[in-house]
């Protein structure tokens, strides 16, 4: 009699620990999940800023005069984004979903090696939002990039 209560002792703990690591693992998964939705959203900022797909001195404009000197939902679903993110989806099951926003940072003189006559240089701070449904909260990455760029009669005021 003994042994099944030890026995029916044992078998409940492990159970119980079974249950809890899974839930540990799902969260952790989910957390994952999220963190890389938010890289994404880094991802493809850097890469239309790289390919020059946007004219990266107006983008810096407008978000300096926006509130917060941020464009929010700068690569969105919404209206009037630059582009639309891309899915993120493992064997057509959604993981997690992004949105990027851009923020203004500093205007100023060319890096030494540059002719400061007919260079300037700005900073574009970008913050990634991955998302997903049911998910107990959004994962945030940031990242900054410098760009160098001829003057040409514009440049910092």
């Amino acid at each position: 009699m003994v042994a099944l209560v030890t026995l029916t002792i044992l078998g409940v703990s492990s159970i119980t620990a079974a249950q809890l690591d899974m839930k540990i693992t799902q969260n952790m998964r989910h957390h994952k999940q999220l963190q890389y939705g938010g890289m994404t959203g880094l991802d493809h900022a850097r890469d239309l800023t790289e390919d020059l797909v946007f004219d990266g001195f107006s983008a810096f404009n407008d978000a300096m005069f926006a509130t917060a000197h941020c464009t929010v939902g700068w690569i969105s679903a919404a209206a009037g984004a630059v582009a639309p993110p891309t899915p993120l989806d493992a064997n057509g099951w959604m993981m997690a979903d992004y949105t990027t926003d851009l923020c203004a940072g500093t205007c100023g003189q060319a890096p030494p090696g540059f002719d400061a006559e007919k260079y300037f240089s700005y900073s574009l701070d970008i913050v990634a939002t991955g998302a997903m449904p049911n998910a107990t909260a959004d994962a945030q990455v940031g990242s900054f990039l410098f760009r160098v760029e001829k003057a040409d009669g514009g440049g910092c005021q």
